[in-house]
């Protein structure tokens, strides 16, 4: 087994920064009636639309890194909450088409500013080369354990 840090464990670290910065975004997102899921999916959704990329469960699934059913929860919470217009896909039931109604559309405008308040408070004090270096080692991190367990 290797030697552990105890004194400073990383996963300690790392699951109450994410569950803070949860937290942050869902008591800012509380007067749009969204959660932090909920605001990441419209975001994916509507940047995948810019980009004029196909929708399909499995690509939501891959990239908020949910399961199928947590996704067709967000997404029937979008509808309720009238973020989205969702529909089958016409050549393929695994798409779907996804509007971003007016009322997602202004959402979408205020959720970047709930988003960025956030991440500019996780990284107050760095400098703009630490920022990088941070970023770079987090995207390290994600891949290691992705190559590893996936």
């Amino acid at each position: 087994m290797k030697n552990r840090n105890w004194e400073y464990p990383y996963d300690l670290f790392i699951k109450s920064i994410a569950q803070k910065m949860r937290y942050t975004n869902d008591e800012k997102l509380k007067e749009y009636d969204l959660t932090s899921p909920q605001a990441l999916l419209l975001e994916l959704i509507e940047r995948e639309i810019r980009h004029g990329n196909e929708i399909t469960r499995k690509n939501l699934e891959s990239v908020m890194n949910l399961k199928g059913s947590s996704i067709t929860n967000l997404l029937n919470g979008l509808v309720r909450k009238g973020c989205i217009i969702r529909s089958a896909g016409i050549s393929d039931g695994r798409t779907f088409q996804i509007q971003v109604t007016a009322k997602g559309k202004n959402i979408l405008t205020e959720m970047e500013k709930v988003f960025e308040e956030t991440e500019e408070q996780l990284l107050k004090g760095m400098s703009q080369e630490e920022k990088k270096v941070f970023l770079d080692l987090l995207i390290k991190a994600y891949k290691n354990l992705y190559e590893e367990f996936d």
